[in-house]
């Protein structure tokens, strides 16, 4: 992939500064020898085991977070920005320059990554294994205290929520937008771990480095923490209060490593278990006996009662009931039944409609009612070809070629039947349904020579001129909408069916500057000014238009009453079939940008959900390398057609109204009716046992 690249620079940039840095930062003792770099690997392959899985979790972990973003919404940035205010702001406007921009950006990642990696290898290459054990447990405990913020009490970067605010290192290149937009979810900004990681580090060696080894080391890396938080901050990235939840998790990092490590490096020492394993070879009865004294030793202190037995199960309760609830919140999810072979689906309030291409057999149409989850087949005399089908409120159009059948949605008779069919002179583009001011409901049809409005019977109500070679077309209420490429830009027509009206607006998909330049530096052709609208939807306010401006497509918002034109979709990314209503707009776009092989883009695809009171956007899919087509807003959340590798396509349902099963809440109530009791017990024996202490400590003193 394309965007690989740049995350190849930085990683690769990091491991040779690493190297290149310790001759310098190692104990004086320590001589450099490439040898070293070999047994490191064997005697230390634990302790890189812990500090590398953090990695593994990342993409998984990201996956939840967004699926959490989308259902839930949780997220606290409101409060803290209430707090704060513009203070990062008046750093960014304060020092903002290009030199410093390029330079911060590359070592936000670049010097995190050194910074990271040297602390976690340094003392392995040393063979400093007492340093070793705490470090490598510190930056693993970390990350563990991070992600309950991260899934829970999400907080979007600085940049992203500010007036005047800019994310100057994720729109520093359309490359550095595309690896980062794919690798973070942008809603993890508390704590920050590119201060709490390193701070954490700074305090284990602070703490532990008791003959001053490691001074030259630690002098950098607290040079490191000042520039950092300078950087995430004049970045537009983090918050002050970002800092300050990393610099606490690193102090809670260090002192739970204090306390476990006798534990952890009890059972997992590569030299323990090493001796074990042979032991297990040589003498497997002895291997076995010993395993079963571990164990017993291990569980003695949990088969008295007493405040730690208590505290292990109050854990476990709510790790179960997290566990289930995030599932719940994660796996919202569902295929449609009764819909086979669908090639077209669209939705709208309670209904979806999807259209079947059996093999051999003529297209058929199944209604599906989300409320009732009810399927119902839609009648009508055979279609020749696969039709295309329009759904507003209870009114249904099916058309294809010269043909369109008009439904008012009635499952009274088991079928849903045609209310009448009408054959036209010319073929039909596009068609859209609406309904006039007196209530009157019509059929707005574009064909070759312009848009006809058509009452349901087929006969003409309306004709707008000067409308042959209209792009797209939409319909909401008693306005009629169409797109045309105007000698001044893209534009839309809108026309009031009812007083014969109309006017035009102009569609702006214009990036800034720096986005537009750094496409056109990646080789990628963008004319926004000469783009076409190829598709929109429409409500009472708003028009959601597809403008495609050379090798990409854009999602643009645009006011109805202001004329104003918003992107919401990444504006490097092709982006497309969006579905809106009052407050949501869904859309699919391509999950990054390959200029190299075009041809892979449209397989990368997710679905986005943009929240246009929050105006952020969600991934409702995450990465998938499914193909996601024909997103709706429904009454329950989302629905779209998806294509997995194996060439099968569902339609499925992303229900957004009640993220948590009915057995959720059961489970709720269990873990509060098993907590409570618990909790006074834990009380109880706290008291006792800090009792119990006191009198000994008397004793002891007489």
């Amino acid at each position: 992939m394309a965007q690989t690249g740049i995350y190849l620079t930085w990683v690769t940039a990091a491991i040779l500064c690493s190297i290149a840095l310790m001759p310098f930062l190692r104990p004086r003792f320590i001589r450099h020898s490439w040898s070293a770099y070999v047994d490191m690997f064997r005697r230390y392959w634990f302790h890189m085991v812990i500090v590398f899985s953090v990695y593994l979790w990342k993409d998984p972990l990201d996956q939840i977070d967004r699926a959490l973003m989308a259902s839930t919404r949780i997220e606290i940035t409101p409060y803290i920005y209430a707090i704060e205010g513009d203070v990062v702001l008046w750093v960014q406007d304060a020092f903002q320059s290009e030199f410093l921009t390029v330079g911060l950006t590359h070592f936000y990642v670049m010097g995190y990554m050194t910074a990271i990696f040297s602390s976690f290898i340094y003392p392995i290459y040393a063979d400093d294994r007492y340093m070793a054990d705490r470090v490598s447990l510190t930056i693993f405990y970390v990350y563990i205290l991070a992600v309950p913020f991260y899934l829970f009490l999400n907080v979007r970067v600085t940049g992203d929520v500010i007036p005047g605010m800019e994310t100057l290192a994720y729109d520093l290149t359309p490359e550095i937008r595309n690896w980062f937009a794919g690798i973070d979810p942008f809603t993890n900004g508390m704590p920050s771990l590119h201060v709490g990681m390193p701070v954490a580090i700074w305090l284990a060696f602070i703490r532990w480095d008791n003959d001053g080894r490691w001074n030259r080391f630690t002098k950098l890396l607290g040079v490191f923490i000042l520039l950092t938080s300078f950087t995430i901050v004049y970045l537009g990235i983090h918050w002050i209060a970002d800092i300050l939840g990393g610099i606490i998790i690193a102090h809670l990092a260090v002192a739970l490593a204090d306390k476990t490590r006798k534990g952890v490096w009890g059972a997992f020492d590569e030299r323990l278990i090493g001796r074990r394993f042979a032991l297990l070879i040589d003498n497997p009865k002895l291997a076995l006996k010993k395993a079963r004294r571990i164990i017993s030793r291990t569980l003695r202190p949990y088969r008295q009662a007493s405040r730690k037995q208590t505290s292990a199960a109050i854990v476990a309760v709510l790790f179960l009931t997290t566990t289930i609830l995030v599932y719940d919140a994660t796996h919202q999810s569902f295929p449609l039944e009764g819909v086979e072979f669908p090639s077209e689906a669209t939705g709208e309030g309670e209904w979806m409609i999807a259209v079947n291409e059996t093999p051999d057999e003529a297209p058929t149409i199944t209604a599906w009612n989300l409320s009732t989850t009810d399927s119902f087949m839609v009648g009508g005399a055979p279609w020749a070809m696969t039709p295309s089908v329009e759904i507003s409120q209870d009114k249904m159009a099916i058309y294809a070629g010269f043909r369109f059948d008009w439904f008012v949605i009635d499952t009274s008779f088991g079928t849903i039947s045609p209310q009448y069919r009408n054959d036209v002179e010319i073929r039909i583009q596009e068609l859209a349904i609406g309904t006039t001011v007196d209530g009157t409901s019509y059929a707005a049809i574009l064909n070759d020579e312009g848009i006809s409005i058509m009452y349901p019977s087929g006969l003409e109500l309306a004709k707008i001129p000067d409308t042959a070679g209209a792009t797209a077309l939409a319909a909401h209420g008693d306005t009629v909408i169409w797109a045309i490429n105007g000698t001044e830009g893209p534009k839309l027509g809108i026309f009031s069916v009812s007083s014969e009206t109309r006017q035009n607006i102009f569609v702006n998909a214009s990036a800034s500057d720096e986005t537009e330049s750094g496409l056109i530096d990646a080789e990628i052709f963008v004319d926004p000014a000469n783009g076409t609208i190829t598709e929109i939807s429409v409500d009472g306010t708003s028009i959601a238009a597809v403008v495609d401006v050379g090798q990409i497509r854009r999602v643009v918002l645009v006011d109805r009453v202001v004329g104003n034109s918003v992107i919401i979709s990444e504006p490097a990314w092709d982006a497309w079939s969006p579905h809106l209503t009052t407050d949501r707009i869904v859309f699919t776009q391509i999950t990054a940008f390959n200029p190299n092989n075009q041809d892979t883009n449209s397989n990368l695809n997710d679905v986005y959900l943009y929240d246009r009171s929050e105006k952020i956007s969600v991934s409702l899919t995450s990465g998938s390398e499914a193909l996601h087509e024909d997103p709706r807003i429904v009454s329950i959340g989302a629905a779209w057609l998806v294509t997995d590798e194996d060439g099968t396509t569902i339609l499925e349902v992303y229900n957004l109204e009640d993220p948590f099963e009915p057995y959720s809440s059961i489970l709720l109530q269990a873990a509060v009716v098993i907590l409570a009791p618990l909790l006074m017990v834990w009380t109880v024996q706290a008291a006792s046992e800090s009792n119990f202490l006191k009198i000994q400590q008397v004793r002891t003193f007489d």
